[in-house]
């Protein structure tokens, strides 16, 4: 089974320059993908795994590509053919769809770490701290723990639109681990905690024309 945490960031000024240039770098190796995939003999190119071959080759065409971690370069390329696929599967499905184009700054905003280059450490309290090859540390918000029995795949950092900082882990656990579902009559009310969706109300969020019929109320 694979599900993901995800935590505040609080990177030093030092470290958000880093992070910022590393996810410059991991952007412009996406746009260089996206124009090998156009421009590069079929049998060179074609899947991730093939294009991972051709990376130390950058490195020596382009050595600002050795500034970030290897293995995170790597899914960058990965994240270029999954979102490839994504689109195939899309146009399978009938829908319309149109090409990969460059991501600009604005349009990419996170790199992932995969498989190695990352440690999360000091988690016996409510922060903890990521440490990331060629970045250095950085807090983060502990408010919930990472299972034992989970292993971390990958680690995402990611600066959002209002210039905050996250981390998702990418976690993996047999399912074997996991806590049964207790049946319904052996729970106590006394420690459980209920969440109203608003459905009832969501007619009145909207127009009635565009509510569900099953939904729609008189008002």
């Amino acid at each position: 089974m694979e599900y993901s945490h995800r935590y505040h960031a609080y990177p030093t000024q030092e470290v958000a320059e880093r992070l910022d240039h590393h996810i410059d770098v991991h952007r412009q190796a996406y746009n260089y993908t996206l124009y090998e995939y156009e421009n590069v003999d079929a049998d060179d190119i074609g899947s991730a795994y093939k294009h991972h071959s051709r990376l130390p080759d950058w490195k020596d065409e382009f050595p600002i590509f050795s500034d970030v971690n290897s293995k995170a370069l790597q899914r960058t390329v990965t994240r270029f053919y999954q979102n490839l696929t994504g689109l195939s599967e899309q146009k399978q499905n009938g829908n319309r769809v149109e090409k990969l184009t460059w991501k600009s700054p604005r349009d990419y905003q996170s790199m992932t770490y995969s498989q190695s280059g990352f440690e999360l450490k000091n988690t016996s309290g409510c922060t903890a701290t990521l440490w990331l090859s060629k970045i250095g540390d950085i807090e983060i918000c502990y408010h919930r723990e990472i299972p034992d029995e989970a292993f971390i795949k990958e680690v995402t950092v990611k600066q959002e639109t209002t210039s905050e900082w996250f981390v998702s882990f990418g976690l993996e656990t047999d399912t074997a681990d996991l806590p049964e579902k207790p049946e319904v009559e052996t729970l106590d009310t006394s420690n459980s905690i209920g969440i109203d969706l608003g459905i009832v109300n969501y007619p009145t969020l909207l127009p009635r024309r565009y509510a569900p019929r099953s939904l729609r109320v008189r008002l």
